[in-house]
């Protein structure tokens, strides 16, 4: 019988970040910033069993994965000297590649439940570390599986993996809810390649992390947000557009960090309000709330 392990790990939206990826060893490469991780998540459910040859099959939604290079390299580093055929279903009412971190929640979750269905080779840290390493290596993000790791509204203080970076989770009300909308993918390893692109992500990303443990509230964060969106200036104009319908609406809103799509975190009362105004923009727009709790197994 193949042994399976399934797996929760949220989503995550970063609103500002800056690139740190001096360092030799993926574990120390990372960013600092800030977002909120949210309660809709990926659940990640992991089937291994002995095998004549190695095996990976990784399927999102049901369907074949269509370029699963991030989960092919976290079960890789599990398999290095055994043959076993593995199966990984990812599941997401978020899309892949729009801003959701959706790939380092993958990544997480794969690698948690890998861990435990394998018997705990790794301590849970070491495996959250595979996973960033992952995402590092793959060039589809710095700083998600650390955030996702620890949930809530989250700081970046110092770049790295789990339990290499540093974090600091802030306080939000129960009340808050993020309502996002995406109007298409960023390919994110591409952002990541282009030198001037990373040069002017740090510019303009530069003391805003400080700034906002000075005033540490959800509605600062968007606001320092929308000051790093405008700043790096990836904005496609039908993005643009909606911003400017919400702030017109006096709902204070920004871009995805790295997607087409616009979130704004705001009182659940006014929640319907924004979520309208996404869809009038030709949008389905997404309400969750932050999570509470981060990457765990079910």
């Amino acid at each position: 019988m193949p042994a399976q392990t399934t797996c929760y790990s949220p989503c995550h939206i970063t609103g500002f970040f800056s690139i740190h990826d001096q360092q030799q060893d993926p574990a120390r490469v990372g960013s600092t910033g800030a977002g909120v991780s949210l309660e809709r998540g990926v659940i990640t459910t992991v089937s291994v069993r002995k095998a004549v040859r190695k095996s990976i099959k990784v399927e999102f939604n049901g369907r074949p994965l269509r370029n699963p290079t991030v989960s092919e390299y976290v079960v890789q580093q599990y398999l290095r000297r055994e043959t076993r055929e593995v199966k990984v279903s990812h599941r997401s009412r978020l899309p892949v590649g729009a801003g959701y971190g959706t790939s380092g929640a993958g990544a997480l979750g794969l690698s948690l439940a890998l861990n435990e269905a394998l018997g705990n080779p790794v301590t849970e840290l070491e495996a959250a570390r595979t996973a960033h390493r992952a995402e590092v290596k793959c060039k589809t993000g710095l700083g998600t599986v650390t955030s996702a790791f620890h949930g809530g509204f989250v700081v970046r203080l110092k770049p790295g993996a789990p339990g290499v970076g540093k974090v600091r989770r802030l306080a939000f009300s129960r009340f808050d809810r993020v309502v996002s909308a995406s109007f298409g993918p960023i390919y994110t390893p591409g952002i990541l390649a282009r030198p001037r692109l990373r040069a002017r992500v740090n510019v303009c990303g530069k003391d805003l992390v400080g700034r906002l443990l000075r005033q540490p509230r959800t509605e600062t964060f968007v606001s320092f947000s929308r000051f790093f969106a405008d700043c790096l200036n990836l904005m496609s104009p039908r993005l643009r557009r909606l911003l400017k319908m919400m702030d017109d609406a006096g709902i204070s809103s920004s871009m995805v960090m790295i997607g087409e799509g616009a979130f704004s975190v705001v009182h659940k009362d006014r929640a319907p309000a924004a979520a309208q105004l996404m869809r009038g923009a030709g949008l389905v727009p997404t309400l969750s709330k932050i999570s509470l709790k981060g990457a765990h197994l079910l």
